[in-house]
């Protein structure tokens, strides 16, 4: 479990506070709110990549789209 907190640390996305022998995770929000955005935005571009190769095979193949 610690290695997968650190890994959001350092990507900015939690932060790690001691109180007395217990570590605090807190997520922070508005880069948790950047990131699901940029994973939104990079969805669309993948989802039109994928759509317009369908096409291509489609056109090459000789087969429409359903």
């Amino acid at each position: 479990m610690q290695k997968h907190v650190e890994v959001l640390v350092d990507a900015g996305l939690v932060s790690k506070h001691r109180s007395g022998r217990e570590q605090l995770v807190r997520g922070k929000v508005n880069q948790l709110r950047q990131a699901h955005e940029l994973l939104d935005e990079l969805e669309t571009v993948w989802r039109s990549r994928l759509e317009r190769f369908e096409d291509v095979l489609n056109e090459t193949t000789g087969k429409e789209s359903e």
